[in-house]
């Protein structure tokens, strides 16, 4: 069982870099793959006259940071350092900066960001008024080289950032991202490819994952189910053994069995066009796990012309199935938000089963 106060979510991670990241950088210790570099783009969407600056470290050397500049003061040629552009002191707007990598930086670099995140400068240069500096980096105990000396901890706040679950994950990004649907319903379905390996005892008690104590050659992270998202989409039409065998070499041969099974009971399903052609007659599934594919098609496919057929449709399903596709259509980053909430159809179900909500 997890301690206390031992993680903190993602949305709450950023909120806290919000708030405090003008003063104090935060230093987001997790797991590799679960979207720490995403929080860049989160929070320039929370900052929109802030610039998001993306800088990694493990390809910088102490030499990239201020490059040197010969000029004249008052006749006599000196020496000036002006920064390198990727930090954006140039553009004299508030910057948002995340060191990504931070952990794995050598320690000259190291030490060149160490009064970046204190003081928000680089030699004589201010960051400008109202700039949020973060930094990011793997955990220790994952032996990817990730290591920060307690001279370094000491000028920045240390949060380690929880792995989303399965259901987070959906939620919170694959739904609004695009991620192909059969993946969505593989994880919902298989929710423990979203476990830490911290919550077991041994390696062998979760195939699915990243454990340290044992050499995977691929496995499930947030990152990689939106990389067999990739491959689905574009390798459907291949042969089931060249489809296998990709996803295997981003997700390993435990997750791959499994979204094989996903991916055949996809094609047993009825069709979109099945479904908005004929949406009085076309077949419900009831098994979970297509109810779940059904929705996330749903989400992903609709348009304003197609939008009352599959309400049609919907209205067929569980009443449990309804709020799924409602709550989630409604996210203020799903994309097909505007095209739900401007349909009657949708308005009049949603006044009639609030008490769903």
């Amino acid at each position: 069982m997890k301690k206390m106060y031992s993680t903190i979510g993602m949305q709450d991670t950023v909120k806290l870099i919000s708030a405090v990241g003008e003063k104090l950088t935060v230093l987001v210790q997790g797991e590799m793959g679960i979207g720490k570099s995403s929080m860049l783009k989160t929070l320039a969407e929370m900052h929109p006259n802030h610039v998001p600056c993306y800088v990694d470290v493990t390809t910088k050397d102490v030499g990239d940071f201020l490059i040197p500049q010969i000029r004249t003061l008052d006749g006599t040629p000196v020496c000036s350092f002006i920064p390198n552009e990727e930090f954006g002191f140039h553009l004299d707007k508030p910057l948002i900066i995340m060191l990504d990598e931070i952990g794995k930086a050598s320690k000259a670099v190291m030490n060149a960001c160490l009064r970046l995140m204190l003081e928000r400068s680089l030699g004589v240069h201010k960051l400008p008024e109202g700039s949020i500096v973060f930094a990011t980096t793997n955990l220790a105990i994952e032996g990817v080289g990730d290591n920060l000396p307690p001279h370094a901890r000491n000028r920045v706040c240390v949060v380690k950032m929880a792995k989303p679950t399965a259901e987070q994950w959906r939620w919170d990004y694959a739904q609004n991202a695009g991620v192909d649907p059969v993946v969505i319903a593989t994880a919902v379905e298989y929710p423990a490819m979203f476990a830490s390996f911290e919550d077991y005892d041994r390696p062998d008690m979760n195939d699915y994952i990243n454990d340290p104590r044992v050499p995977r050659l691929a496995f499930v992270t947030p990152r990689s189910m939106e990389k067999a998202s990739d491959i689905l989409k574009a390798c459907r039409h291949m042969p089931e053994d060249v489809l296998t065998h990709a996803l295997i070499g981003v997700i390993g041969e435990r997750a791959t069995m499994d979204m094989m099974n996903i991916l055949k009971l996809d094609n047993t399903m009825p069709s979109w066009a099945e479904i908005i052609n004929k949406p009085t007659t076309t077949i419900i599934p009831t098994n979970g796990a297509a109810v779940c594919l059904l929705i996330s098609k749903g989400m992903t496919n609709i348009k304003a012309n197609t939008m009352d057929a599959w309400m049609t449709y919907l209205k067929r399903m569980p009443k449990e199935a309804q709020a799924l596709f409602a709550m989630g259509v409604v996210s203020p980053k799903s994309p097909n938000r505007p095209v739900a909430v401007s349909n009657k159809e949708f308005t009049d179900w949603c006044i009639a089963n609030n008490w769903l909500f």
